[in-house]
């Protein structure tokens, strides 16, 4: 019953308990509970009434009072997902603030007064006193300065009863922000909090109040504008006090829009629930005790499902995550403080969110991409054949008696450009990539660096989505120029042959690479990822549009052998099987990227990755998943496949194959 951080709230609490003939901490039967409330409002109104009207504490020649506008805080908009559950509301919260301005202007009857809403409320004088003269209160001393926040409701009612006569206290109400505590949706949402103090100003030329809430990360953040509605003003006549006399006119709020997700809250929950299995698996791989100063490895990942006729995010997901009712300020203070300490400590970064704000080497699911930029080059064909015995030599460009070798995770023998994708032969991917040279004869002439680069450029790597949140990581794709002018030395086939792989200098984030997942499903559309499908404001629904920003160049023949690659890697002999659902053909592909320091035996540790896209006739959704630590056939895989079988789980999952319809598969 108590929300409050001081002693107060136990006080009145226990005092309460008493009134209604029941121990302190007991629960009163709900309609004794509700005769107290009544009474004391009835006490309330008629002190009020005592004073402004039979017995009015100013002179006569004051009583005409003083005009003053106050301003009608807009109800902020609501977040729903795309079923219409509400994954982001509003809940009263109670606070107790002081008026500066309001304060008599003679010493002793200010330290009177300070005294007396000191005595009610137990926060102590001199923290009143120094809300009084210090901070905002030099500002503007006729704003509102919170003195004390989550009073329960309660509580509220009893200290509005005791300082109905008191100048300058105040007990507001005022909307706190509620989310899911669990954390699924915490990055889609963000939070909101105060005003910033590096934009306060800005903020407050632009009409927000000092102590106003504003979105600080997410949707909160990407979509203030609509959320926040527009403040109201009243006209109120005021006694010198500061006492509402009576209201001479109101222009009433307008609340926020409500904003629709495209995300369906029951995939996030369970995307959620698949990521932390396989970032717990995938953590096992990364090794500790090795004698070497390095950090402790710290479990990561994230893993988007999007539409691919669309671009709509279903689920998107980082781990680990928090929970954002934290940054409003609801709840026990002392607490919140210590979670938000251990949150911002955290050295697994949970307010990161890793599917768009950060980037990494994607390894082997960059294969597809190289291979469609092959076919369409015309560096290699379906029937290409490659052999693969396990490892590649080459000599140094620049040392004629230096080999350096390239290994294969295999030796894969013989293999089709459908057969390297299945199997994610790494030497075949070499020399499409880099080509292939043996005593000066050009045996296989592959992309080059530059090409690649130019491939990876138009599949949008590189560059930012334009996802509808704040924050987005570009990433990078390299060239030899890049090379030259940022590292200081020349490029060499052995850069060529690693980023042939998805390694090397290449990043990507894994919301990039699940739009190029999606571009490969829908035969070339590079489409805007958005979280957001539509604003509704005063009952108008208005959809975000589906937005495509380039067409990755391709045939329709040369994307389908990319596809069939792709099916093949799925199928029970490739290497991505671990991802499909059973009885449901799809495309997928794993990659395992190394990163960090090398261990003594030069081993490193490695990124787990996925990509699919589902199902393979007529594909409606593609999904990537990233794990901080693991392997992409062993941990990502299952993760994908766990997320594809719930999506085939809903409603309708594979039931609307009409891209153009607004009714999706996921309402």
């Amino acid at each position: 019953m108590n929300d409050d951080d001081g002693t107060q709230g136990g006080t009145l609490d226990h005092t309460l308990g008493h009134t209604l003939g029941r121990a302190p901490g007991g629960t009163a039967p709900l309609r004794l509970l509700t005769a107290v409330a009544v009474g004391v409002f009835a006490l309330l109104g008629a002190q009020t009434l005592r004073m402004q009207v039979f017995d009015p504490a100013v002179p006569a020649s004051m009583r005409a009072g003083i005009p003053r506008v106050d301003a009608i805080p807009a109800p902020r908009g609501l977040i729903t997902d795309r079923t219409g559950t509400v994954v982001a509301s509003n809940v009263p919260r109670y606070r107790i603030a002081l008026v500066p301005g309001e304060l008599p202007k003679d010493a002793a009857a200010r330290v009177e007064v300070l005294q007396r809403i000191a005595a009610v409320t137990r926060i102590p004088a001199v923290d009143l006193y120094e809300a009084a003269t210090t901070g905002l209160a030099l500002v503007d001393p006729h704003a509102p300065v919170v003195v004390r926040d989550r009073v329960s409701g309660l509580d509220a009612i009893l200290f509005r009863a005791a300082l109905a006569d008191v100048p300058a206290a105040r007990v507001e109400v005022t909307a706190s922000r509620t989310y899911d505590p669990t954390g699924a949706l915490a990055h889609v949402l963000g939070y909101v909090g105060a005003l910033p103090a590096d934009r306060a100003a800005a903020l407050v030329a632009e009409g927000y109040p000092l102590d106003a809430r504003i979105g600080l990360a997410g949707v909160e953040a990407r979509y203030e504008q609509a959320l926040r509605g527009t403040p109201g003003r009243r006209l109120v006549i005021a006694d010198p006090t500061g006492r509402v006399l009576r209201e001479a006119g109101v222009e009433p709020a307008t609340p926020g829009a409500n904003v629709v997700l495209s995300i369906d809250a029951r995939l996030q929950r369970a995307t959620a629930a698949a990521l932390q299995r396989g970032m717990d698996r995938g953590l096992s791989v990364a090794r500790t005790n090795t004698g070497q100063a390095r950090p402790a490895p710290a479990a990561g990942g994230a893993a988007a499902v999007v539409d691919v006729r669309t671009g709509e995010l279903l689920a998107m997901v980082s781990l680990p995550s928090y929970d954002p009712n934290l940054f409003d300020g609801a709840g026990d203070a002392g607490a919140h403080a210590d979670a938000l300490a251990r949150i911002f400590a955290d050295p697994a970064r949970p307010l990161v969110d890793r599917t768009y704000m950060e980037v990494h080497a994607p390894g082997s699911i960059f294969k597809p991409l190289v291979a469609l930029a092959a076919l369409e080059e015309g560096v290699a064909t379906p029937s290409t054949r490659i052999f693969s015995g396990g490892a590649i030599s080459v000599r140094d460009e620049y040392r004629p008696d230096v080999y350096y070798t390239f290994r294969d995770w295999m030796a894969h023998g013989d293999l089709d450009l459908i057969g390297a994708i299945a199997r994610s032969s790494d030497v075949y991917f070499y020399e499409l990539a880099g080509g292939y040279s043996e005593d000066g004869r050009v045996l296989f002439r592959g992309l080059g660096a530059d090409r690649l680069s130019r491939w990876a450029r138009a599949a949008g790597l590189g560059r930012r989505t334009g996802i509808d949140l704040p924050g987005e990581a570009a990433g990078l794709v390299p060239d030899t120029r890049w090379k030259e002018r940022t590292v200081g030395d020349p490029w060499v086939l052995g850069d060529t042959y690693t980023y042939g792989i998805g390694q090397g200098y290449l990043t990507t984030s894994p919301i990039q690479m699940a739009m190029l997942t999606a571009a490969i499903a829908n035969g070339g559309d590079l489409l805007v990822p958005h979280v957001v499908r539509g604003v509704e404001v005063r009952g108008t629904f208005t959809a975000t549009p589906t937005r495509i920003t380039a067409r990755l160049p391709g045939s329709a023949a040369n994307y389908e052998v990319v596809r069939r690659g792709m099916a093949a890697a799925a199928a029970p002999a490739g290497t991505a099987n671990t991802g499909a659902p059973a009885g449901v053909p799809i495309g997928g592909k794993t990659g395992t990227a190394e990163f960090g320091q090398a261990y003594p035996d030069g081993q490193y540790d490695t990124h787990g990755w996925y990509i699919g896209f589902a199902p393979y006739e007529r594909p409606q959704i593609a999904v990537a998943v990233y794990l901080e630590y693991g392997v992409g056939q062993t941990h990502a895989g299952p993760v994908a496949r766990e997320i594809l079988e719930e999506y085939l789980r809903l409603d309708g999952g594979l039931s609307n194959p009409n891209p153009s319809s607004t009714s999706r598969a996921l309402r």
